[in-house]
């Protein structure tokens, strides 16, 4: 209940600007508290069949919470920005360590239908679409080491399903679930190489940053997503903007929409 509360804050900090600080005060103080109650709670992480519905959306709402933080409130620059998205990534890591290790009882819940969706859409479609081709040719002429490679390769393939999701159950209409997803799944070494700003990894930030400015109409989101990629677009040098045409073109659409 904290957390949600502390959700229902953020939410109003976006909405009201004239307490804007005062309600992101409140959403930050109400979220440690509900992580300190969680802990007190929860000494040692044991999912099972009556918790793991409480402990998935918890973790969910942590994680969902604190991305909503840096995607309203990290915009002063992109160095900020990309410190506290990899603090979000690695949250992440934690929500999906929860799903997998509850998952086959939360398949007996009242939540199965709708993670069922999502689930088969992330795991099972077919990664066809063409928006990421620019990045695997990126990530494969790389001078880069093959675990980077390996896990530029990862990054790719799940935001590529993101956007064939998207695409297949709703058209240009983002759901905030799936486009939420890519940050859970991916690697340590990825979130590594976009916390020492390498370029490959900002390349492939911009690109998600398209989908999160697809969904800038929900208050989750916001200016996030141009914020991206307005500052990947113009902090890269000019041998990496071939590599940035979709990035760009999401931006011409900010002004001729």
């Amino acid at each position: 209940m904290h957390q949600i509360l502390a959700a229902s804050a953020l939410h109003l900090s976006t909405k009201i600007t004239d307490s804007r600080d005062r309600y992101r005060e409140l959403a930050l103080g109400l979220q440690s508290r509900a992580l300190s109650l969680f802990n007190e709670s929860n000494p040692v992480l044991e999912v099972t069949p009556t918790n793991c519905v409480h402990m998935f959306l918890f973790s969910s709402l942590v994680g969902v919470h604190l991305l909503c933080d840096t995607l309203q409130y990290s915009r002063h620059s992109l160095g900020e920005f990309i410190d506290n998205f990899t603090h979000c990534l690695k949250v992440n890591r934690g929500v999906l360590a929860v799903i997998d290790q509850g998952w086959h009882m939360l398949g007996e819940t009242e939540l199965a239908p709708r993670l069922r969706i999502s689930r088969i859409l992330m795991r099972a479609t077919d990664a066809s679409g063409s928006e990421c081709d620019a990045l695997e040719s990126l990530v494969n002429s790389a001078e880069v080491t093959p675990s980077s490679r390996k896990a530029y390769l990862e990054a790719v393939l799940h935001l590529q399903r993101v956007f064939d999701a998207e695409r297949a159950v709703s058209g240009h209409r983002i759901r905030t679930d799936l486009v939420f997803a890519w940050p859970a799944l991916l690697s340590p070494d990825y979130v590594n190489l976009l916390h020492q700003r390498q370029a490959e990894a900002l390349v492939i930030l911009a690109h998600y940053a398209v989908l999160l400015h697809r969904g800038r109409h929900w208050w989750l989101i916001g200016e996030g997503g141009q914020f991206l990629l307005e500052s990947i677009c113009e902090s890269l040098g000019s041998r990496w903007q071939k590599w940035l045409e979709l990035p760009k073109a999401a931006l011409r659409e900010v002004f001729t929409a």
